[in-house]
């Protein structure tokens, strides 16, 4: 008899066993099951287009310019300059290259990208944390407000500012208490992408350089997908008739910080973008094909 009821036990625990397998085989095909669907439900970016673009024309620029921001803006151009004891806002007379006004930011100011908003220019500075305020006419400083990250690149759309600061985020700003509203994380069929530098808005998207890469990136604002890149490799040499050896000579500013594409400016009028690069010879007209 106990013989017959360990058999009993024995048979009644082996089917309890088999139930339980039973169920954990289940739930395991259960979660590889939800896995697929995560994955199958995951978007994938489409890889960005090419935009192609027709060189207008090329304007003298600065050398010792360490380019951070420009814009256009009431019919001429402004560009922020960078590096310690030598960052200044000014604006460019086109045909010379050189500033019919300017003003210099104190030797310890790093400055970086600019922007203009209802007749106020924004100036970025780049570990300082301050953002500086012109009068879009004058140049006359209005004041600084504090800004909690790194500053690199600018713009606005019309009403919000937007800030990168080297990341792959851009803050959407309130501009008179500097309140970030939102963050938002650019990507592209590759994932995050970050080194996002000098920005602008044009035609309701946003452009920006990407920092020590040779093309522009063209963004959607309310996904953060990019959508499209514009290609600048080997721009400034093929375009140029300038002496570009002052490049390449050894200590020189250039070769210590970086003599990379950066800056860009959208004329509405007549839909042309001005692009130029940190110590490059020339600022160059460009139209989008």
């Amino acid at each position: 008899m106990l013989s017959e009821k360990n058999d009993k036990r024995h048979k009644s625990s082996f089917a309890i066993m088999h139930v339980a397998m039973a169920v954990f085989i289940l739930a395991s095909c259960n979660n590889d099951e939800n896995k697929i669907e995560d994955n199958v439900n995951e978007p994938v970016l489409p890889a960005p287009q090419n935009l192609s673009y027709n060189v207008i024309k090329a304007y003298p620029h600065d050398t010792a310019a360490f380019t951070q921001g420009l814009e256009w803006h009431g019919g001429t151009l402004l560009e922020s300059t960078g590096l310690y004891g030598k960052s200044m806002l000014r604006q460019l007379d086109l045909t010379t290259g050189k500033p019919s006004r300017q003003i210099k930011n104190d030797k310890e100011i790093f400055a970086e990208g600019i922007t203009v908003l209802r007749d106020t220019v924004y100036q970025l500075s780049w570990e300082n944390h301050l953002v500086f305020l012109y009068d879009a006419k004058s140049l006359k400083l209005l004041g600084t407000k504090n800004w909690s990250y790194q500053g690199w690149g600018i713009t606005n759309n019309g009403n919000t500012l937007i800030i990168s600061d080297g990341s792959d985020k851009l803050y959407f700003v309130e501009p008179n208490a500097m309140q970030v509203k939102n963050i938002l994380s650019i990507k592209d069929h590759m994932g995050p992408v970050n080194n996002l530098n000098e920005l602008e808005m044009i035609e309701g998207y946003l452009y920006a350089n990407r920092w020590q890469y040779d093309y522009i990136l063209k963004i959607d604002p309310n996904n953060g997908n990019v959508l499209a890149t514009i290609d600048f490799t080997d721009f400034l040499r093929k375009n140029t008739q300038s002496d570009l050896s002052y490049l390449s000579q050894n200590n020189s500013t250039a070769q210590i910080n970086g003599a990379v594409l950066n800056g860009i400016a959208y004329n509405a009028d007549k839909k042309t973008i001005f692009i130029t690069g940190k110590l490059w010879p020339e600022i160059f007209e460009i139209k989008l094909q």
